[in-house]
């Protein structure tokens, strides 16, 4: 079968992002399972590329949304989809209006065509929500006219804004397992690992930490993670008014080493506000670091009963969970147990055969 998958511009970049975003939603394991798998997406290359990545065929495009109006974007998009040999289209919502044109050019060539939703739109600061509402309006126009659409999570699924999706499904992320590390876990440490942004919940983790020190004064938190600095520097202002500041650590953007904060902690606390699925909580129970998640968004479903569930409307809870945890190692093994053994099912191997039994009706 020829898959042609559309992503926008910022789905390509390094070696790693390749591996990540090819792995992440499928792409690697139909390839490996046989078929021909092509991606086609923008980036800041100055000519058109074309070159194989791991069983999969990539084609950039010079066409990258900071440098670029979307009039060419779509020209550029439109002239590979019309010429290019395909049986689907998979398309992923990541804006600059290329789902909505992998749609038009399907229905042009009369090919399936698939949409893949990862997140609910209404994520990030005041600027980025007002963003997604507009275009969750203009999406409704398009939804009802693909031929399959893949959630990455029940919740996303079950949302009104996505009613009018037929032929809905679940399809979670899919992982690889983390490189081997011979270290040692530091005791009573927290990490967070994701965006720094007031959807992720910091705020109420720093909060939790504050409640945490009276009863276990050496603790520390690990913030690992890029955002707004405006944001930061609100969040740095808390843990200095809240007497923090020898008890937290903001480490920026960690390129390459993300892992070495999953293995050195004691214990990972996701506290979203929302969250389409929570990438971080399958990627710290397969570095066998126990889990704290909030009750919000898709992070239960994520977590799969295999971590630590606390009340978001409570830094109480969260600080009362977190210090249960230090004093409980015989549980914390075997709940590290229990979440690797429930991770393992997102691995490539066994979640690319539920992607490819899903395409069969579709040869």
């Amino acid at each position: 079968m020829k898959i042609v998958h559309t992503y926008s511009l910022n789905m390509i970049g390094s070696q790693d992002d390749k591996d990540y975003f090819l792995l992440k939603w499928g792409l690697l394991p139909l390839a490996k399972a046989g078929h021909e798998v092509t991606l086609i997406c923008g980036s800041s290359t100055k000519k058109r590329k074309e070159y194989i990545w791991n069983d999969v065929k990539i084609i950039e495009l010079p066409v990258m949304i900071n440098f670029t109006d979307s009039t060419r974007i779509l020209k550029g998009f439109f002239r590979e989809l019309m010429k290019i040999k395909v049986d689907i289209f998979h398309s992923h919502h990541y804006c600059s209006f290329i789902p909505e044109l992998t749609l038009l050019v399907g229905k042009i060539r009369q090919k399936p065509v698939f949409l893949s939703l990862h997140n609910s739109f209404l994520e990030g600061g005041t600027i980025a929500k007002s963003l997604g509402l507009i275009y969750l309006i203009f999406l409704q126009l398009f939804i009802p006219f693909y031929d399959k659409t893949f959630f990455v999570s029940h919740y996303l699924k079950n949302k009104k804004r996505f009613l009018m999706c037929k032929n809905k499904t679940v399809i979670y992320n899919y992982f690889s397992l983390p490189p081997a590390m011979n270290i040692k876990r530091k005791n009573n440490t927290i990490l967070f690992m994701g965006r720094i942004m007031h959807q992720k919940g910091i705020d109420i983790l720093i909060k939790a930490l504050s409640l945490v020190k009276k009863d276990i004064f050496n603790i520390h938190l690990n913030v690992a993670g890029s955002g707004p600095q405006k944001y930061i520097d609100e969040l740095k202002r808390l843990v200095i008014k809240l007497d923090l500041s020898e008890n937290v650590t903001f480490h920026g953007f960690l390129e390459g080493k993300k892992w070495e904060q999953y293995y050195s902690n004691s214990v990972l606390v996701v506290p979203s506000r929302d969250e389409g699925f929570g990438n971080v909580v399958i990627e710290g129970m397969l570095a066998e670091i126990p889990i704290i998640v909030s009750n919000k968004g898709s992070l239960p479903e994520a977590s799969g009963g295999k971590g630590i569930v606390f009340n978001i409307n409570s830094p109480k809870d969260l600080s009362n969970k977190i210090i249960s945890l230090f004093n409980a190692p015989k549980y914390c093994q075997k709940l590290v147990y229990d979440a690797k053994i429930y991770a393992l099912k997102f691995t490539d191997e066994s979640k690319g055969k539920d992607v490819e039994r899903l395409l069969r009706g579709f040869e």
